[in-house]
């Protein structure tokens, strides 16, 4: 409410506002021109590139532009017109009061303009004219309180149309026509009544509104809002219905329309990335910690995403029940939600308070994955987002697909879900097991061949090619967590690797039963501790965490408390031999491993990690080292000995058939690659920088140890650090070379008083090495070397006690 006094309302200046006035005429009329030019210049673009993943995306910003300028240019004439209208009003209220003052003090009254009183003179009160001179007062004042009343009045309405005309920080004045969102709106109320028979242009207004207007925050807020979380799935399963999917080819198939399905599909797509757009974060927090969150004007309330999780847990009849082929009873409502989440930018929280939920009625339900499979319509396909003329392709009963889509884009969320809930027990981590992590590793049945419609068509489909089907979602679920663990490091990261480990190794099918087997019932087999489709993802967590492993595997087991994971031994090396089964997850271990020694020999020898040792010191040092060097190895070993792919022994056989080769490779990582990374990155022994220190040092020898200096040969890095004795002993020797500890090596090894890189060494300075190595140099290089070799030999054995 205004509160504007008789001495502001005095004070009034019109000048100003007319000037303001003819501003704001200045910009709506530029933004007129702007429209008509808009229009113009994209009004054929369709004609012109009708279709592709660009077209779209020229056609949607075109129409987006189009409707934020048009949606501009009222409100900033609204404010042109009031600015004026208030000059002229305030003016000539003004002009009103001061006729009033001056009359009154022309009739000899005192007017006090900053207290608004009016006092008659003493004479007037003289004579019996008491009451007519306070009628005559009172009249002056009740005048004058009135104009001032009007001009607050005036002044209120002016406030309230700035107010409703200036642009939200977030959204400006929006990217959608005034009319597309009540139009969207009827539109979906009409489709949601699965008795209702679109027209075919309904269903294109409807796709071109969402696909064009989508991603409009006013336009998405706006229409699911009114919709409704049930309404949007009922929505969606209605859209699903449109269209049967029978198995083999859909083009030899008379009753299958692809414009149809097409439709669909962009339906889908379109109102997944408006669910995204309206619950992005873009409020406020307040609050010493920031812990009160204030809601964005556009965004979905936290009541709509409670009642959103109660739709998904709810069964709901899709399709029209007068038409028995479209019709499924009891389909959950996360069946319907989850081809929405394939498409838009979901922020982490919503992802992990739904994705969470989602999990967590799963598992409650105790009947695993089968949970989504009770209902399913004969050649029905929940969602197209994905395809459809593939038969492998996920029909979407499984909500699992679209989750862990969503999630595998989204590594802070996936961090969120996975520690949001966790049981305090006396054994496993010490921050707690994680149940969903457990569940999803080692628990759900990820059966790919029970996403499919249903129906005898089906049934057959799977008979004849049931092998062909795998799920994708896994595959998925693997990317997530390598993002969960390595994207945002800090101590959630650490507790999900921690969780691998331990829920891997005390899980029934790592003592040999099948999933679900209650150990010491039924029969025992093979023993499985990782899934063989999450072996190369957790081999990428290994590799980032190569330093924590390597601490935690040692004989002292010098895992440091909030720094580092800090897992039991025999579980990190069944881990480890279960990973060195794939040769992909062996040869990214194997790396990182031979980048682990490297390392470390070099932040030993270069006095940085004890300056006050010398060179026996050193020596000690490097045989912790290689000890790790070699367990870790050892392990990975075994189990790809189990496997029946190539080991490291096997590798060495490849490695050592050129001595001067191998010292090429294993020279230019110590002396060229090293010294590039540890400038650019200091040797992380523990840390953040771990996972970056490792993939630069791999990239970096990968690229200059392609082709050798005399363009003899072309070497594969991988095979040469994967070869686990021979590289033990290489890089031992070579970071001792290179420390420039080593007394009595013959002149040729110095080139203007340095030592000759390596990678640079002739064949006679390959054969004086050896010279050196057997003479004066045995005590140091020799038994460095030896007991690098056998910690390799040692490792090997001790994985293979330990998994026996």
């Amino acid at each position: 409410m205004s509160g504007l006094t008789l001495h502001d309302l005095l004070e009034f200046d019109a000048g100003p506002w007319h000037s303001a006035a003819e501003v704001w005429h200045r910009v709506a009329r530029g933004l007129d021109t702007a429209s008509d030019q808009l229009i113009s210049g994209t009004r054929d673009l369709g004609a012109v590139w009708p279709s592709g993943k660009g077209s779209t995306a020229a056609l949607q910003k075109g129409a987006m532009l189009r409707a934020e300028v048009e949606n501009t240019y009222l409100p900033a004439k609204r404010l042109a017109d009031a600015f004026d209208q208030h000059a002229y009003a305030m003016k000539g209220l003004r002009s009103q009061a001061e006729g009033i003052v001056a009359s009154a003090r022309q009739a000899g009254y005192t007017v006090d303009t900053a207290a608004m009183t009016i006092t008659a003179p003493a004479s007037a009160y003289m004579g019996g004219n008491l009451d007519r001179t306070g009628r005559e007062t009172g009249a002056l004042l009740s005048d004058l309180r009135a104009v001032v009343e009007y001009a607050r009045a005036q002044d209120d309405s002016t406030a309230e149309i700035i107010d409703g005309n200036v642009p939200s920080p977030q959204t400006g004045f929006g990217a959608s026509p005034p009319g597309a969102i009540a139009r969207a709106q009827e539109l979906a109320n009409k489709l949601k009544d699965p008795t209702y028979q679109p027209t075919a242009a309904e269903l294109d207004e409807l796709r071109n509104l969402i696909m064009l207007y989508g991603r409009d925050q006013a336009f998405a807020h706006d229409f699911l809002n009114a919709l409704g979380p049930k309404g949007l799935l009922q929505l969606n399963g209605t859209l699903a219905t449109y269209q049967l999917d029978n198995p083999g080819r859909d083009v030899d198939d008379a009753l299958f329309s692809n414009n149809t399905a097409d439709m669909v599909r962009d339906l889908q797509n379109g109102l997944g990335v408006m669910l995204a757009t309206a619950t992005a974060e873009t409020g406020t927090r307040t609050g010493l910690r920031g812990e009160t969150y204030i809601p964005g004007q556009y965004e979905l309330s936290s009541q709509w995403m409670t009642d959103l999780m109660a739709a998904g847990r709810s069964k709901m009849d899709i399709g029209d029940p007068y038409s028995p082929a479209r019709y499924v009873e009891d389909v959950y409502g996360y069946q319907l939600l989850s081809p929405l989440l394939h498409n838009g930018e979901y922020d982490a929280g919503f992802l992990s308070t739904v994705g969470g939920d989602m999990v967590d009625f799963e598992m409650s339900q105790g009947e695993n994955s089968s949970l989504w499979t009770g209902a399913r319509g004969e050649n029905l396909r929940l969602d197209w987002t994905q395809g459809h003329d593939d038969n492998t392709v996920p029909a979407g009963y499984d909500p699992m697909n679209g989750l862990m889509d969503a999630l595998s884009r989204n590594g802070e969320a996936t961090q969120d879900l996975l520690t949001g809930v966790t049981s305090l027990t006396a054994d496993g981590p010490a921050d707690g097991r994680l149940p969903r992590l457990d569940y999803l590793l080692t628990d759900r049945n990820w059966d790919a061949t029970a996403d499919v419609p249903g129906g005898p068509g089906w049934t057959v489909e799977l008979m004849q090619h049931g092998d062909d089907f795998k799920n994708g979602a896994l595959d998925k679920f693997g990317v997530a967590l390598e993002h969960a663990a390595t994207d945002h490091p800090g101590p959630q990261a650490r507790h999900i690797v921690e969780s691998i480990i331990y829920e891997s190794n005390v899980d029934e099918q790592a003592m040999g039963y099948d999933n679900g087997v209650t150990p010491g019932h039924g029969k025992t087999g093979d023993p499985v501790i990782i899934n063989p489709q999450l072996r190369q993802p957790i081999a990428n967590i290994t590799s980032a965490y190569i330093f924590d492993v390597n601490l935690n595997i040692a004989d002292s087991h010098a895992a440091i408390p909030g720094q580092t994971i800090d897992v039991d031994r025999n579980h990190l090396v069944k881990v480890l031999a279960d990973l060195g089964k794939d040769p992909g997850a062996h040869d990214t271990i194997a790396k990182a491993e031979a980048a682990y020694a490297i390392g470390s020999y070099d932040n030993i020898l270069s006095g940085r990690q004890n300056p006050h040792d010398d060179i026996n010191g050193n020596l000690r040092a490097m045989e912790v080292v290689s000890h790790n060097y070699g367990s870790v190895l050892g392990a990975l070993d075994y189990g790809a000995a189990e496997a029946h792919h190539a080991t490291s022994a096997q590798q060495d056989e490849i490695y050592n058939r050129n001595v001067e080769d191998r010292y090429k490779i294993a020279g230019r990582v110590v002396d060229e690659v090293m010294g590039k990374v540890t400038g650019k990155i200091p040797v992380p022994v523990v840390g953040e920088l771990a996972n970056e220190y490792v993939s630069d040092l791999m990239t970096q020898a990968e690229e200059q140890a392609k082709v050798d200096n005399h363009g003899q040969a072309t070497y594969e890095v991988g095979v040469a650090l994967g070869a686990g004795r021979t590289t033990a002993v290489d890089l031992t020797e070579q970071a001792l070379y290179n420390s420039g500890k080593l007394e009595g090596l013959p002149d040729n090894f110095t080139e203007n008083g340095s030592l000759k890189p390596v990678s640079q060494w002739s064949e006679t300075d390959h054969r004086r090495w050896q010279i050196y190595k057997a003479e004066h140099g045995q005590s140091m290089i020799g038994n460095a070397g030896t007991r690098a070799g056998d910690s390799y030999q040692n490792g090997y054995e001790w994985a293979g006690d330990i998994l026996k």
